[in-house]
């Protein structure tokens, strides 16, 4: 407001002077003239500086209160920046705990991958020894043969007792007589033999195109219809003891259902000849079915059992009951000998001791009759214990 006041006398001063002049120097009009417009000029210019002393003024005013604003503003950001400063820092600390958790993760997750790879390259060597171990007909037969074992021992059934074996298998296509010989609860026999035809049903299984993997299935199917053919000319079940038909035991449940799918009568033709197939659920049925028979045997010896030792003790209690009737009887002819004996002495000895008495002779010690035995003895009827 200074400036711009000093500005105004100035430029006032100015125009006074001017006039002065121009009043006193009356001659000098040219040069009043000159200076008139001068003074106009410096007239013009001074209410141009006066314009932009007022707009800088105007401007400073501005940036007055600019500044105060950004001074209660500066106030008003550092309290928003303080929770957002916090809330930035605890991201960070929560980020650097995530990458921790990450990483110890992603360390653990690389050692279970790495034992799960070490386990499938052990599980993949042991089903390479399997597969080589199973190309070999005697090592089917001989395992086949210990799964029927196994299924045997589950449904409870002892060796000697149950069942028998007569014959192991010497190769992997054959056998001389059948690998189990079940004796019925009762009497009769079932017959099993072990087979295990594996060869096109592993070339089917890791085939890798359809037609190739369902033409090795077919030969599957006919693999196992040809060891049924097998057994059968074998005649196990043509003796008296065993039912008309003879069980093969297949020890893979997928032998038979991959056989059945592609061939569906299999069933059919191979109970024309006298076989039934077997897989190890439907065998541990047949033999716990078995082991059921026997179970219900059991009972039925223990109850003949029981029934034969009941009868026998009450035929012991009939005897002992006829002892004691006897004793009875012997004790009764004792009491009424006694009694006898009693009356006798009675008569016989105690009168004349009463007489002697009376007659004056003293004897140290008194003589007593004995009393007579009146309680009669508790009879039994034997008959009761005896069967009619």
């Amino acid at each position: 407001m200074t400036v711009v006041s000093a500005l105004i006398g100035l430029v006032a001063g100015l125009v006074i002077g001017a006039l002065v002049v121009w009043i006193v120097a009356g001659s000098r009009m040219q040069r009043v003239s000159e200076r008139a417009v001068q003074a106009e000029a410096l007239l013009a210019a001074a209410r141009a500086e006066t314009e932009t002393a007022r707009a800088e003024t105007q401007v400073a005013r501005a940036e007055t209160v600019a500044a105060r604003a950004q001074v209660t503003a500066g106030a008003s950001m550092a309290d928003l920046i303080t929770p957002v400063r916090e809330s930035l820092e605890n991201l960070r600390r929560a980020s650097d705990a995530s990458s921790r958790d990450r990483a110890s993760a992603e360390a653990t997750l690389t050692s279970q991958i790495t034992a799960v790879q070490e386990r499938y390259q052990s599980l993949e060597g042991a089903t390479k020894q399997l597969v080589s171990a199973l190309s070999r007909g005697q090592t089917r037969g001989q395992w086949g043969e210990m799964q029927l074992e196994g299924l045997l021992q589950h449904a409870g059934l002892v060796e000697g007792v149950h069942f028998t074996r007569q014959g192991t298998r010497r190769d992997g296509e054959s056998a001389v007589r059948p690998d189990i010989v079940i004796m019925m609860p009762g009497g009769g026999e079932v017959l099993i033999d072990a087979k295990f035809p594996f060869d096109a049903y592993w070339q089917a299984s890791t085939a890798e195109e359809q037609v190739t993997r369902d033409e090795f299935m077919r030969k599957h199917a006919a693999d196992v219809l040809l060891r049924a053919r097998e057994l059968s000319s074998k005649g196990y079940s043509d003796g008296a003891k065993s039912p008309d038909f003879v069980v093969m035991f297949l020890p893979l449940e997928s032998l038979l259902s991959s056989a059945l799918d592609a061939d569906g009568l299999l069933l059919e033709r191979t109970f024309e000849r006298k076989v039934v197939l077997a897989t190890p659920t439907t065998m541990l049925a047949l033999l716990r079915t078995i082991a059921f028979g026997y179970q219900r045997q059991l009972m039925a010896d223990n109850a003949e059992q029981i029934r034969q030792a009941g009868a026998e003790m009450l035929t012991r209690l009939a005897n002992l009951s006829e002892h004691l009737e006897g004793m009875r009887r012997g004790l009764d002819q004792a009491v009424k000998g006694y009694n006898s004996f009693v009356g006798s002495f009675d008569r016989q000895a105690m009168r004349q001791a009463r007489r002697m008495h009376e007659m004056g002779v003293e004897a140290p010690k008194g003589v007593e009759s004995p009393a007579a035995i009146e309680t009669d003895l508790r009879t039994s009827d034997p008959a009761a214990l005896r069967s009619d």
